[in-house]
């Protein structure tokens, strides 16, 4: 999609997947699998997917998840769906921060849920929305589109507010591998016995191993309570991951170590890239240095781009990125920018920007 949407002649810096090799294990599994031709109804029982997530969550984050907590959903948008519809008060509201990842806004209209939009994560602020009536929380961390990662001391204040409020904290880890600077990522559901009780996680290798094609996330229970209902729901609720997903995502937590580490370091030499030579390329943006993610949202209110900053760049300098106002009216006049691609292409969006200034 990220290739096709566009003409031949747009560089697409657009949606969130990456134009890299596909990592070595992963390809090695899924060619296995395909050539044993195992092609059936996938039984949960039959992979290691969730000792592997476990595994990868334990060795990277410090976090211990109980493989039997752990279970394969289609994606990370279907474990959110299930959380909201299934593990909140029934009708109860739902606090989206903005910008929001796009998705967030779908959930809302598939659930029938009132949405609460927060601009910070000031716990004053988040008070305020509880106090309307929210039942829970959605919280992308590492957060998409602006790159941050959460310290362990807000998800404290965060997760307290909610438990305070008998509300649940609903997590998107699916950029969780793709740290910057050294950092490590703060499992929001480990930072304490409360937040274990309200958190509910839900991950994917989509991201960091680019296999969002092949429909495999993973849903992460931090307490007994949350694990007895999921077991008490329809298979027809939760069905949903293909058997070659399982495969690959198993691969990619097992093997795919050493390919992901290659991987953030490309990007974040990417990253850095990027903030030097923008600001050059076009000035007057302003940009937050993302410290996870790859992804640079830009604001560009300040520069001489007139109207849509997407549209004109699309039709100007013939690349392709998010409209910010896609994840919220607070996105207006801003862009998102996805550079997990090659420094040559970096290097020609950058190239065409410039020059259609001239």
């Amino acid at each position: 999609m990220k290739w096709t949407r566009y003409g031949a002649d747009v560089l697409p810096l657009w949606v969130a997947e990456s134009d890299f090799a596909t990592c070595p294990a992963v390809v090695d599994a899924v060619q296995a699998a395909v050539s044993a031709e195992s092609f059936g109804y996938p039984a949960e029982n039959q992979s290691g997917l969730a000792e592997a997530t476990a595994d990868f969550y334990r060795d990277r984050y410090g976090f211990t998840a109980r493989p039997e907590w752990v279970h394969p959903v289609a994606d990370v948008v279907r474990a959110l769906l299930i959380s909201i519809e299934h593990f909140t008060t029934p009708g109860s509201k739902v606090i989206v921060p903005v910008p929001a990842y796009p998705p967030f806004f779908q959930l809302l209209q598939a659930t029938g849920r009132e949405g609460i939009f927060v601009e910070s994560f000031d716990l004053g602020e988040l008070r305020k929305a509880f106090e309307q009536g929210a039942g829970c929380l959605l919280l992308c961390n590492p957060y998409n589109p602006l790159g941050f990662v959460f310290e362990r001391e807000e998800l404290v204040g965060i997760t307290d507010l909610a438990a305070e409020f008998g509300a649940r904290v609903l997590v998107d880890e699916i950029h969780a591998p793709l740290v910057y600077d050294g950092r490590q990522h703060v499992v929001a559901a480990g930072v304490s016995e409360t937040a274990a009780r309200v958190c509910i996680t839900a991950t994917a290798t989509s991201k960091a191993w680019n296999t969002a094609g092949l429909k495999c996330a993973q849903i992460i229970f931090s307490n007994a309570d949350d694990e007895r209902v999921w077991q008490g729901l329809t298979n027809a609720t939760k069905d949903g991951a293909s058997i070659l997903g399982l495969v690959a995502a198993e691969a990619a937590y097992r093997s795919g170590r050493e390919f992901l580490d290659a991987e953030v370091e490309y990007l974040q030499a990417n990253r850095d890239f990027l903030v030097a030579e923008l600001p050059n390329a076009l000035p007057g943006v302003k940009l937050r240095v993302p410290e996870a993610t790859y992804l640079l949202w830009l604001d560009l209110s300040e520069t001489d781009i007139p109207g849509n900053k997407a549209t004109y760049l699309l039709e100007h300098a013939r690349v392709a990125v998010n409209d910010g106002a896609w994840f919220g009216e607070i996105g207006t006049d801003c862009v998102r920018l996805n550079f997990a691609t090659s420094r040559e292409i970096l290097h020609q969006a950058l190239t065409r920007i410039a020059s259609m200034r001239k």
